[in-house]
């Protein structure tokens, strides 16, 4: 239940962590064009080509399970 625990307290925080930091990427590097105002709304939920959340979600995952590999790791080596 520690590992698990572990996991996804590490999980949530960088979860979270990697969607304000991609959040304030995509808000400093977006230009709004005025003269396609009205009709951006359609092209901007239909043209993402990579899901960061999805992306994001993953390498947290990954981290997370990394970091409980290594705690219970070092916990073990005492």
């Amino acid at each position: 239940m520690k590992r698990y625990t572990v996991f996804i307290v590490s999980f949530i925080g960088l979860l979270l962590a990697f969607d304000i930091v991609s959040g304030i990427f995509l808000t400093i590097t977006y230009a709004p064009e005025t003269s396609q105002a009205m009709s951006s709304t359609v092209n901007i939920f239909g043209s993402e080509s990579l899901n960061y959340t999805f992306l994001s979600s993953i390498v947290a995952a990954t981290f997370s399970f990394l970091i409980s590999k290594r705690i219970f790791k070092a916990k073990e080596n005492l």
